[in-house]
């Protein structure tokens, strides 16, 4: 996730909110690589979603995006899940 797609992360969550949802999940199994602006957008609907009484779960980060996650001290502000279940369950993080 870069400055080439991550505005269009971004703009897909702030539509699922105007839609009244409040909580969102996002899979990161996929994800190889986060950029700064990326970090940004993860911040910024997270921050969103905080406003209306939700939250932003994150599951399955891996290798370099979990190690800039960690770096960067964003595991702490998230709830972070180790499978897509338990991120959808709101069980334990």
């Amino acid at each position: 996730m870069d400055a080439e797609n991550a505005p269009q992360f971004e703009k897909e969550c702030n539509v699922c909110i105007a839609e009244g949802l409040t909580s969102l999940v996002v899979d990161l199994s996929g994800l190889a690589y986060v950029s700064s602006m990326g970090l940004r957008c993860f911040v910024a609907v997270g921050k969103t979603l905080q406003d209306k009484g939700g939250t932003l779960r994150i599951c399955c980060m891996q290798g370099l995006v979990k190690q800039v996650f960690a770096i960067t001290g964003l595991i702490q502000i998230f709830p972070v899940y180790e499978s897509l279940e338990s991120a959808l369950s709101g069980g334990q993080a």
